[in-house]
Parts: structure tokens; C-alpha cells; sequence
């Protein structure tokens, strides 16, 4: 394909070009097929003045030109067509042409003022399809030829009637002059092709790379946007982690004195079982008033890389499933490829990780026990330097205006009385703490699934140890659960 110095290997510009170029030559060419099918029989009157015993002969060429011409227009509409438009736009030019050089052998020869026929597919060559350098000059050379086969033709095999003003003269001055005019007209218009093809590729260039711009402008006004969230996510936790620092001060001390006051009353309550029971429900609401300040603490005091330690992810689920079994009842657990699943992370907090989701899953999933047997699937791979957990629960999942907000303190989808809208948040900051994303994908009424990563032990040992390398074969057969997998 002839495209010119400008296009040729300029990688995904050129591609983009060429499709460019083929819907322009398919558009154009269905133009000069048109032009051709009006102009070449309506040139019959033409002949009434200019050649009166010719008007059937020519006649009989427009039509057959017509009938040529007419194929070609609809193979433009054609797959094939289309996709071979170099080849199918050629025949508007090509095919007029041969009509007036066949005129002008059966007429006069060189002294046949139809040779301006050709400068009309000379020009229409150049102004209405967008031919090439290569290509215009290609066809200037061809129907400077043909012309001249047309005129020596008429003298050597004079047609039977043929119309002859001057005298039988293989080259005069007039062939000359003629074909002067024919090859001066086809250079000026394939040189006109060339700066047109120039300038239409420079300007397909640059609305391309606005185009392009314009995608990466608005993709990274998308990013700007993500970024923004995550930023207003994080400003709302380092609020609530210096309030909390704040509370735990103030609270903290208070509480330790009640404690030792409480264990001093319940001692002095021996046989009084009324009193006990008073100060065992003291106790309680205590006990839950020290979880409290436990979670604050998650907010106020990140967890720091001393504090970390290598332990089996199936320990910390173990414990979490343990502590939160009351919630689990009547629920089917299943795991995938937690066994053998080494992280490096504090282990307390993954503990409290776990517990809140699975609180959640089982909340969810216990609401549709009437409709499918509850279950929640764990699941763990490697990623690289991270170990990618996932909990999916077949509950009744979450509303998608709901999603964005989950992370936010204080923000609930239980009904009043039923949560603070504390678990999610501390999960969000646990996971941060340890340099990993959480996310929750749900669909209303079916599944919900949250998704987390935690650094993996081949991770923390590389950096600490650069000759340390290789993956743990416990991940080689790890099962991955698709989201919404267990929903029916």
C-alpha cells in the first residue's frame, strides 16, 4: 500500500490512518461512481452537436460505460468492497476514461476536442478521490498512453466511421499539443495529491493525538477522582484516630478504677446472689465498654513492623471462627487454600479482621435461611508480595448506593440498635496499617464478597533477607472462589 513517507511506520497512528483512509476512499469513490453514472450518458447531447452521425456509437459507449460503472458503485457496499477499497475505488476513473479514449479513436483521432474528457477524470481524480502521489501518477501515466494508443490506433485501424475534419496524419501538432496538456494537467494533479495527502495526514495526526489526549485527560480525571475519595477516606480516619487517641486518655483510667472497685464489690457480694447477679450485669456492660476503647485503640495506635510475626492465616481464621461461633451456628464454612498460608502481619488484629466480617457475613446470610442454606467461603492465593483473602457470603447483600460508604465510621445498614458502624471501619484500618487494600463487591439480594491483602511471609523474609527467593508450594494448588460463587 502506497501511503507516502509521512505514514509508513508510525506504529498505532498508521493503523488508525489507514482505517481513516479506507472510509474516506469508500465515501469518495461512492462520489465519483455517481458523477460518473450522470455525466458519461448525459454527454449524448454533446455529441448531437459536436459529432451528429456518432450519437447512436457513442451512445451505445456511455451506456456500456453506465453498465460498467453501476457493478462498481454497489461493490462499494459490500464487505469486500470495503475492505479492498484501494482496488474498487479506481474503477470511477478508470472506467470513464477508456469510454472517451474508445470516442476518440472512433471519431477523429488527435483532432477530437474530447480529449478534454480526460482532463475531467484527471481532475476528478485529484479533487474528489484521495489518490496518492503514487497513485496519481501512476494514472497520469496510464491515460497519457491510453490516449495516445487511442489517436495512432485511429490512423492505423481507421474505424468504418470515423470523422475526419483534416487530412490522415499519424503525429501533427495538434496530438502534441494535446498530449502536452494531458500530461501537464496529470502532474499538476498528482502533485496536488501528494500536498493534499500531506495535509490531510497531518491534519488526521493531530486530531488523533487530541483524541488521544482527551482519553488520557479524562482517564487521569478519573484517577484524580479515585485519589480523591481514597484521600477523604483517609482524612476521615486520621480524624477519628486523634479523637480516638483523645478517648482512650480520658476513658481508659476511669474504667481501670472501676474494674478494681467492681472485683472489691463483687468480693464483699459472697451469699448475696441478688447483689452478684447485679454486679455480673455490671460487669458485662463493662466488658463491652473496654471492646470499645479496644477498637479505638485499632484507630489511634497503627500496628508498627515490630510489632508483627509470621503466623499461619488458618491460626488467626481458627481463633476468629472460634470466638465468633455463636454467630456462626447453623452456618457451612468452607475454606480454600488457607491451610499452609504464611503472612506477616499482627496477628491479633487479623484475628479481629476476621471476626468483624464473619459477625457481618453471618448476619447477612442468617437473614435468608428461609430461602438457601447459609454459607460463607473463605478464600486465599498469593499475589506477588501479598496474600489475597476473600470472604464471600451468600446473605442478602448490600445496595449498590450503599457500597461507597461502608468504610465510613459510623456508617450502618443494620436496623437501629443493631450496630454502631464500627466493624468495617476498623477493618479498613487494619488493613491499611499493613500497606493492603479492602474492598467489598456485592449484588443486592445474592452475595457479598470482601476482598483483602495482607503481606506474605516469602515478602517480609526477601527484604529482610535478599537471599531468600522462591514461592511457597502450598500456593501452587490454591483454590480461587469466583464472587458471587456460592449465591445459589
Amino acid at each position: 500500500m502506497s501511503t507516502g513517507p509521512k505514514y509508513e511506520g508510525m506504529g498505532e497512528l498508521a493503523a488508525a490512518y489507514q482505517e481513516y483512509d479506507r472510509a474516506l476512499r469508500i465515501r469518495q469513490a461512492r462520489l465519483g461512481y455517481l458523477l460518473g453514472l450522470l455525466l458519461i450518458p448525459t454527454g449524448w447531447m454533446l455529441d448531437y452537436f459536436v459529432y451528429p452521425s456518432l450519437v447512436r456509437p457513442h451512445l451505445e459507449i456511455r451506456l456500456w460505460c453506465s453498465a460498467l460503472l453501476l457493478p462498481g458503485f454497489l461493490i462499494l457496499f459490500t464487505a469486500w468492497g470495503q475492505r479492498h477499497a484501494r482496488l474498487t475505488d479506481k474503477g470511477c476513473t478508470i472506467i470513464p476514461m477508456l469510454a472517451v479514449c474508445l470516442m476518440i479513436y472512433k471519431s477523429e483521432g488527435a483532432m477530437s476536442p474530447y480529449y478534454s474528457g480526460l482532463n475531467f477524470t484527471l481532475v476528478g481524480a485529484c479533487l474528489v478521490l484521495p489518490y496518492t502521489l503514487r497513485e496519481g501518477a501512476w494514472f497520469t501515466i496510464f491515460v497519457t498512453v491510453t490516449y495516445l494508443a487511442a489517436c495512432v490506433m485511429h490512423v492505423i485501424v481507421r474505424p468504418a466511421d470515423a470523422v475526419d475534419r483534416q487530412s490522415m496524419v499519424l503525429f501533427n501538432g495538434t496530438l502534441a499539443a494535446n498530449l502536452y496538456f494531458v500530461l501537464g494537467n496529470g502532474i499538476i494533479c498528482a502533485a496536488a495529491c501528494h500536498y493534499r495527502f500531506i495535509r490531510r495526514f497531518e491534519d488526521f495526526r493531530l486530531r488523533h493525538e487530541l483524541d488521544v489526549n482527551n482519553k488520557e485527560l479524562a482517564s487521569t480525571l478519573k484517577k484524580l477522582k479515585e485519589t480523591e475519595v481514597q484521600l477523604v477516606q483517609s482524612e476521615k480516619m486520621n480524624a477519628l484516630g486523634k479523637l480516638s487517641a483523645g478517648l482512650l486518655h480520658e476513658i481508659n483510667n476511669p474504667l481501670n478504677f472501676t474494674f478494681m472497685a467492681l472485683q472489691m464489690a463483687e468480693q464483699e457480694a459472697d451469699g448475696n446472689e441478688s447483689l452478684q447477679d447485679t454486679l455480673k450485669d455490671i460487669g458485662q456492660g463493662m466488658t463491652r465498654v473496654r471492646g470499645v476503647i479496644s477498637d479505638l485503640r485499632t484507630f489511634a495506635y497503627p500496628t508498627s513492623d515490630s510489632d508483627r510475626e509470621e503466623f499461619d492465616i488458618e491460626d488467626a481464621l481458627t481463633t476468629a471462627l472460634r470466638l465468633t461461633a455463636h454467630e456462626l451456628s447453623g452456618i457451612k464454612i468452607d475454606q480454600a487454600g488457607v491451610k499452609h498460608t504464611r503472612v506477616s502481619a499482627g496477628k491479633t488484629q487479623v484475628i479481629h479482621l476476621f471476626m468483624n466480617l464473619l459477625v457481618n457475613s453471618a448476619q447477612a446470610s442468617n437473614k435468608v435461611k428461609a430461602q438457601r442454606e447459609p454459607k460463607i467461603v473463605i478464600a486465599c492465593r498469593e499475589n506477588g508480595e501479598r496474600v489475597e483473602v476473600s470472604l464471600t457470603d451468600n446473605g442478602t447483600g448490600v445496595k449498590k448506593e450503599f457500597l461507597p460508604r461502608l468504610f465510613d465510621p459510623f456508617f450502618t445498614t443494620k436496623d437501629v440498635g443493631q450496630g454502631m458502624g464500627w466493624g468495617l471501619s476498623i477493618c479498613h484500618t487494619i488493613v491499611k496499617n499493613h500497606g493492603g487494600q479492602i474492598a467489598i463487591q456485592s449484588e443486592e439480594g445474592q452475595w457479598t464478597t470482601v476482598t483483602f491483602d495482607l503481606p506474605a511471609v516469602t515478602a517480609a523474609a526477601f527484604k529482610t533477607n535478599p537471599t531468600a527467593g522462591g514461592t511457597s508450594s502450598a500456593f501452587k494448588d490454591t483454590e480461587e472462589v469466583a464472587p458471587g460463587s456460592i449465591a445459589a
